[in-house]
């Protein structure tokens, strides 16, 4: 295949990787300033609780900020009520003891959230040597219907405790795909922030990799290099203990060389579409504009794919150009010069 195609496809390509990389930095601070895992962890135990009322004692840019400045109102147990079982669970100390003063654990296993519900049960109930006696005392109908359909015939403590580990389970499944659906949103907004200030417009881009070989034939220099950086991060990282999200955090080795990607590109400002709107027609000054937000559109999209996607992408072209083989697997989730 002709090099000058592949070199265009792989300075693409390179260019959606090291913005996806920026961008999945950028959405990982943002959820480490304001807790969102955190805050996540706590709607999934509301929820399998039966306790939805409190879900909104979690919204909206109060709580955001006070989860910011790890103040406590950013997780509001008290407004909970005496009675929220959700609030006892989440101050046992098996749980506070995984988090900071102000914070709230980003992860809890089910073995320790089913242990610290068992205690707290039996603490507001009084011990019990049968689970149904146990459950018959509690004072929330769906969530003792739910425990009694999940225990089956058996009566035991331990097995209550199983039926808690596999509900919390379940309904963490569940809150692990809301929290990357509302990720995904967040990771769009972010590509399509980077996309405008730096104006990568994927389709100017892609025309002017097109017209300049020596342009192309750099970016897929560099797009070998930033795959290499990643193959090897992931190498370093291989067998280690990593937490349950659906992003490898980049090294700074590996942000470096997605900025350098991006340093090397016709992008910036000024916009050669852009130029003279004045003097052009209504019509063409329109078009001009459209063709620039749905260049920018095109892109936030195309980053928002992720990393993992584009990594593999970059692989398989560097394969086919014969610059070295496919990297090993997936990866799991600045200033540009002007436009010349």
């Amino acid at each position: 295949m002709n090099n000058h195609y592949l070199d265009v496809a792989l300075g693409l390509s390179a260019t959606y990787l090291a913005l996806s990389l920026l961008c999945s930095a950028s959405r990982e601070a943002i959820a480490s300033l304001f807790q969102s895992r955190a805050k996540m962890l706590l709607d999934g135990v509301l929820t399998l609780l039966y306790e939805p009322a409190g879900l909104a004692l979690l919204r909206g840019i109060l709580p955001s900020l006070q989860r910011l400045l790890r103040r406590e109102g950013g997780f509001d147990l008290a407004a909970l009520g005496s009675g929220s079982l959700a609030a006892a669970v989440m101050r046992h100390p098996l749980i506070t003891g995984q988090a900071q003063a102000g914070c709230m654990p980003s992860y809890i296993s089910s073995a320790i959230f089913a242990r610290a519900t068992m205690d707290t049960l039996q603490q507001r109930l009084g011990a019990q040597t049968s689970a149904r006696a146990l459950l018959a005392q509690l004072n929330n109908p769906a969530l003792q219907r739910t425990l009694l359909a999940l225990l089956g015939e058996a009566d035991d403590l331990a097995a209550l405790e199983q039926a808690l580990r596999n509900w919390y389970d379940t309904v963490m499944a569940r809150t692990t795909g809301w929290y990357k659906r509302r990720s995904q949103s967040v990771l769009f907004g972010i590509a399509l922030a980077f996309a405008a200030a730096l104006n990568i417009d994927t389709f100017a881009l892609s025309q002017r990799l097109w017209n300049d070989a020596n342009t192309a034939q750099q970016s897929a220099e560099l797009a070998s290099q930033l795959s290499a950086q990643l193959a090897s991060q992931m190498a370093a990282q291989a067998g280690q203990q990593n937490p349950p999200a659906d992003v490898l955090p980049p090294s700074s080795a590996v942000l470096g060389a997605a900025a350098s990607q991006l340093d090397s590109l016709p992008i910036g400002w000024p916009a050669a579409r852009l130029s003279g709107l004045a003097e052009k027609s209504t019509a063409a000054a329109l078009l001009a504009v459209l063709l620039t937000l749905l260049g920018w559109l095109l892109t936030a999209f195309a980053a928002s794919l992720g990393a993992p996607f584009w990594f593999d992408g970059v692989g398989w072209l560097l394969a086919l150009r014969g610059t070295g083989g496919r990297p090993a697997s997936t990866v799991s989730g600045e200033r540009a010069q002007g436009q010349r």
